[in-house]
């Protein structure tokens, strides 16, 4: 990589884990890595400038399937080759997005592993991606087609142990049913876990042994409270699906915000749309509101992958949290300082910060002021280096 240095204008910058705004300032990115943010010299000519927009952490995703093509066929059967030249247009649109950082939490085999290292090498560009891998789920349980079906504790351990072997960042765990499935209804796995405690601690355990942090997916009540009680890193969608409604047990959440667990609701383009499957459309955003209120830390991760959810729509899951009247840094906060400390990066990226990686995005709106700056970014920059948009003089 080069020694030389880049500099970058901003009319406005949001700098460190407070984002605070300061006026005309240049960035200085030496080896990929921030430098000196300071006022921009009389006559000085910067590599990029952007004196009318607002430059913000690149944003991060913290829940995608990048092998998908987000249609109804999730999970169906193609080729590898299928799967990588969606791979590779996935990144694209992630990158167009503003979205520098993706963590895959399901994908086939090593696909996703083999892409993230071509990308670490320098061979494609895309943006830096964690990634599970396979997930971990019963036999015939939700995500099977791309995960290792176990059904005692010794095959938990030797699929945890399987998947260090085969690069995983990090572990999913199916912990209960799901909505999205190829060809059929998955009934009552739904409404209750798939594992026992002592089988989620059993991965748990074995995961962080090996230093990977946990992801699991959860439906219901009780899928929700083994996650918490087993010791996994984030809990993923929080629904508290239920017959006949999905109600929130504010007690359990109190228990989740008081171990400073990170919940990523998967906010996306259904909600204020088409609604969500766990509930009509105004009680699961008055969930998610009461979520907020009960002090829980959310956190951007679209499930990017499922049906209609594709990467170019990460904006509309930020709009969710404002349609609900959700505090704008909370926001800013949920899609980047926040998000990285979830997936263990958060001494790296989330923030414009000395020593940080130079992950940044020019938007010609201010997203502390309006969620629709999420719509506009105008140029993206993945370690220093111009990866989506143009540049301006």
């Amino acid at each position: 990589m080069s020694t030389s240095v880049t500099t970058i204008h901003a009319g406005k910058v949001l700098i460190g884990d407070e984002f605070v705004e300061k006026n005309n300032q240049v960035i200085e990115i030496n080896n990929g890595k921030i430098g000196k943010i300071r006022e921009l010299k009389k006559g000085e000519k910067p590599t990029y400038s952007f004196p009318e927009s607002t430059l913000s952490p690149g944003f991060i995703d913290t829940h995608v399937h990048l092998f998908s093509d987000s249609s109804a066929n999730f999970g169906a059967n193609k080729t590898d080759s299928d799967h990588m030249i969606q791979i590779f247009g996935n990144m694209g649109e992630f990158l167009s997005a503003g979205v520098t950082t993706v963590r895959d939490l399901g994908s086939p085999g090593t696909l996703v592993a083999d892409t993230r290292d071509a990308v670490n090498r320098g061979q494609v560009i895309g943006p830096r991606i964690l990634t599970a891998n396979r997930v971990i789920t019963i036999t015939g349980g939700h995500g099977y087609q791309i995960g290792i079906e176990c059904d005692s504790e010794s095959d938990l351990r030797t699929a945890v142990r399987q998947l260090v072997k085969e690069g995983a960042d990090c572990i999913k765990i199916m912990a209960s049913g799901g909505f999205v499935h190829a060809g059929r209804h998955e009934g009552e796995s739904l409404y209750r876990p798939l594992f026992s405690l002592e089988q989620m601690k059993v991965i748990v355990n074995e995961a962080h042994k090996f230093g990977l942090h946990v992801a699991a997916h959860c439906q219901n009540r009780d899928a929700i409270e083994m996650a918490l009680d087993s010791g996994v890193d984030t809990i993923e969608h929080l629904t508290f699906t239920a017959k006949p409604l999905a109600t929130v047990d504010v007690n359990l959440v109190k228990r989740i915000v008081d171990a400073g667990k990170y919940v990523v609701p998967t906010v996306n383009n259904y909600w204020l749309t088409v609604g969500v499957p766990w509930a009509e459309k105004d009680l699961a955003l008055a969930n998610l509101r009461l979520l907020y209120d009960l002090g829980l830390k959310m956190i951007a991760g679209t499930d990017a992958g499922i049906p209609t959810t594709t990467p170019n729509l990460y904006a509309q899951g930020l709009q969710v949290f404002d349609a609900i009247g959700i505090d704008k840094k909370y926001i800013l906060r949920s899609a980047t300082l926040w998000a990285a400390d979830a997936i263990k990066l958060g001494d790296t990226v989330g923030q414009i910060k000395e020593g940080f990686s130079a992950d940044l995005v020019a938007l010609r709106l201010n997203p502390l002021e309006t969620t629709e700056a999420y719509f506009s970014p105008q140029a993206v920059f993945r370690d220093g280096i111009l990866v989506a948009g143009h540049r301006q003089f």
